[in-house]
């Protein structure tokens, strides 16, 4: 009897080890399983982080590339800023018919030595913003501001209508700087004005420099333009006869002659008789 009762003692006790050793078993893997749980939810948390730091990261580069992008099309054509972006360069073009035209301030050099230059920037950043607005709105493209002048291009994509585009894109420039008073301008202070040259014939295209580019168009195209603009009148367009010849409708202009262009000897040149 003893002998049995000491048999179910051990059997007791064994079956107590075991529960034992069952709950030790139990309770490391139920650690095991927190802890792999944990491990998982923090390589989760891990990954979410890291995508959502590379959505960041896309996000600015994206932004970065529309900066890029913007910042070229400003510079120069679209057409040649998507050339120069796929094939890292632009080849030279020849344009037969393109339109140049310069805006130039009147008595700039005596603006700048009487304005505060913060004041001087300020209007020609406010003339030559709506200058950029009134290009792109008739398909015209800048090409650079060179001091108090604001050069511009049409005919490059074989538009017929490209001259009178310029001119009318002309006239706009005209009629805001005679209707536009400029920011920070003394009560007392003249108003600014301007003088618009305009020629047509063919040019030639292209990118130079490497730190810093810049779109440029060259010819006797260019040069005369610019002999045009300078035997302009105050708040006068003046358009060369090339340009006349390739206008939709040639009513409403008054020849006044020709103007002598260095280099080049007379020029005819025309201007519209109604402003």
């Amino acid at each position: 009897m003893s002998d049995g009762l000491a048999n179910s003692d051990r059997e007791l006790l064994r079956t107590k080890r075991l529960l034992a050793k069952s709950e030790l078993r139990r309770a490391e893997l139920e650690h095991l399983i927190d802890t792999g749980q944990s491990f998982q939810r923090r390589v989760l948390a891990e990954v979410e982080d890291a995508k959502a730091a590379l959505q960041v990261a896309n996000t600015k580069l994206t932004q970065e590339q529309e900066r890029t992008d913007h910042l070229l099309k400003s510079i120069m054509p679209s057409s040649v800023a998507s050339e120069l972006k796929q094939t890292g360069g632009v080849v030279p073009r020849r344009y037969e018919e393109a339109t140049v035209m310069f805006a130039d301030f009147v008595g700039f050099t005596a603006h700048a030595e009487t304005l505060d230059p913060l004041i001087l920037v300020q209007i020609l950043d406010q003339y030559y913003s709506e200058f950029d607005r009134i290009a792109a709105n008739h398909v015209v493209e800048k090409v650079k501001t060179i001091g108090d002048a604001y050069m511009c291009v049409s005919g490059l994509n074989e538009d017929p209508k490209s001259a009178t585009r310029m001119v009318d894109a002309a006239r706009d420039f005209l009629s805001f700087v005679k209707n536009i008073r400029p920011f920070g301008l003394a009560a007392d202070a003249p108003g600014w004005k301007i003088r618009i040259g305009i020629n047509s014939g063919p040019v030639l295209s292209g990118v130079i420099g490497y730190d810093r580019l810049s779109y440029d168009i060259w010819g006797d195209t260019v040069n005369t333009a610019a002999r045009v603009v300078a035997g302009c009148g105050v708040n006068e367009i003046l358009l060369s006869r090339s340009t006349y010849d390739l206008l939709i409708d040639q009513e409403g202009y008054e020849p006044l002659g020709s103007i002598e262009a260095k280099g080049r000897g007379p020029v005819d040149v025309l201007r519209p008789a109604v402003l």
